[in-house]
């Protein structure tokens, strides 16, 4: 093990469980700020591979799984980008510490691919209460979604809510002929069918929204 980890590297971390030829075992864990901690074992393996059982519960399926999915189970938005700081480990001292900032990586070359999401969000529309114009909303990112995620909790929302006075009443109306949803492939014809229209994803449900909509998603995801 001294060509994999030194002494004087795991004396660093409390929790360690096994140390053996081809791996060590120690204590992680992942930080849901509603839900809290998600404990599991993180296995590190000589060829930098890692992989993860997760002890939330004693019959938890969870066995063996990649840090993203471990991540994702905990209940993290966006762990493919994230799960390096997403997941801690204990530091000696009891406190919790990013793995991206111990030397558990060093050794670790895999990628975690992201599979393809087909595009689901239309272009969506809210009428002002006070000049009575429709007002379009670009779903292109998760920045445009949580726009109009905000936006729909507005009873009486006007053009003077979008953000950084980005719009106001004396702008023009969207003109008729570019009244088209665009993100939908049967927008001429399509009112709001299930095949162009999104009920949740991780773009546009956010885990520190307290909406039930957003709440459900992050509980089942």
């Amino acid at each position: 093990m001294a060509t994999m980890f030194t002494e004087e590297e795991l004396a660093n971390f409390l929790g360690v469980l096994q140390v053996t030829s081809e791996f060590i075992e120690i204590d992680c864990g992942c930080t849901n700020p509603r839900y809290g901690d998600t404990p599991g074992k993180l296995r590190v393996f000589i060829d930098g591979k890692l992989e993860i059982d997760c002890t939330c519960r004693t019959d938890c399926d969870k066995a063996r799984v990649s840090p993203v999915e471990f991540a994702k189970h905990a209940g993290k938005i966006n762990a493919h980008a994230n799960w390096k700081s997403q997941i801690w480990v204990f530091s000696k001292d009891g406190s919790k510490v990013g793995v991206w900032k111990t030397c558990l990586l060093k050794h670790h070359r895999f990628t975690f691919v992201r599979p393809l999401r087909q595009v689901t969000h239309r272009d969506e529309f809210m009428r002002c209460a006070q000049c009575g114009k429709d007002r379009r909303f670009s779903l292109r990112t998760k920045e445009d979604c949580k726009i109009y995620h905000d936006a729909l909790v507005i009873t009486d929302w006007t053009c003077s809510n979008m953000p950084n006075n980005t719009l106001s009443c004396s702008v023009g109306e969207e003109r008729e002929s570019r009244k088209v949803n665009r993100g939908c492939p049967r927008a001429s014809k399509c009112g709001g069918c299930e095949q162009c229209v999104c009920f949740g994803c991780e773009m546009c449900r956010f885990e520190t929204c307290t909406c039930q909509s957003c709440i459900d998603f992050i509980i089942n995801m």
